[in-house]
């Protein structure tokens, strides 16, 4: 997968950081990118000395914060990897990343989530499931928090009604863990699963919770598009390429609104 004299190196890294759980594609195609990079930096048996470092950096002082912050932290973590093995490497100073900008999230009101719910009730075309499948993740993400892959990849199975909980499976950081509903959550959750059963969907253990107009799971991409669309719709977010509200946000909300009640109701925190 690498053809830099730093070739070995790269593929034992990026072996050694899949083998740990950390699969991410993005860490694989910065790696592919420098890789192409060191192809024209050195001859065999070099390293990554400071110049060669600051020939990188140069190099993606066009870019975003964010995404300089990413590549350079790469290229941080396996220059300390490819010390071990050559004492001549440049190490990179943590305090060397730029300052990367925090989005700030978008806290949604009771209203805006009602007209959310609402408006994807409305979405057509009439007469198939596409509606109840998006009124009802909406709901379960404002309801729950969960993340959006986390809510894609819930299986019928993963819905236990009798003790209202979700079983999130392999989340992040390969993780799982147990959400509990609320029972007006549970209601609904229950509805929809009668409505999967009516419409001749599948409900075994392992069909997709929310399914796509063919019967399989619904894409990240397709709910994401359906979701904008909507909150454009209503003014809460303004037209494309202006930043603004994103389905994260109903991770932010519930956590927001929880915080919340529990400040009202006087719950007292952990000191």
């Amino acid at each position: 997968m690498f053809r830099s004299p730093l070739a070995h190196r790269l593929q034992a890294f990026w072996e050694t950081r899949h083998a740990g759980g950390q699969r991410g594609l993005s860490t694989f195609v910065i790696l592919r990118g420098l890789d192409d990079f060191l192809q024209s930096e050195l001859k065999p048996g070099d390293t990554i000395t400071p110049a060669v470092v600051q020939r990188w950096f140069k190099r993606m002082e066009h870019l975003s914060a964010g995404t300089r912050v990413n590549r350079i932290a790469v290229l941080r973590q396996f220059c300390l990897y490819q010390r071990f093995f050559d004492p001549r490497t440049c190490l990179i100073p943590r305090t060397f990343l730029p300052r990367r900008t925090r989005f700030v999230p978008y806290i949604y009101s009771h209203k805006e989530v009602g007209q959310i719910m609402a408006a994807a009730k409305r979405i057509g075309p009439a007469g198939n499931m596409r509606p109840a499948v998006v009124a009802t993740l909406v709901g379960l993400l404002f309801s729950t928090g969960l993340r959006i892959g986390e809510a894609l990849k819930l299986t019928i199975a993963d819905l236990d009604l009798n003790r209202r909980l979700l079983h999130i499976r392999h989340a992040k950081f390969k993780k799982s863990r147990y959400v509990p509903l609320s029972p007006s959550t549970a209601r609904y959750l229950a509805v929809y699963r009668g409505k999967l059963r009516r419409a001749g969907f599948a409900t075994s253990a392992t069909a997709p919770l929310f399914i796509a107009l063919s019967g399989g799971p619904l894409a990240n991409n397709s709910f994401s598009n359906l979701f904008l669309a909507i909150i454009r719709k209503l003014d809460i977010r303004g037209p494309r390429g202006v930043r603004g509200a994103r389905v994260h946000d109903a991770r932010h909300t519930f956590c927001v609104n929880r915080l919340l009640a529990w400040h009202r109701n006087g719950v007292r925190y952990p000191s």
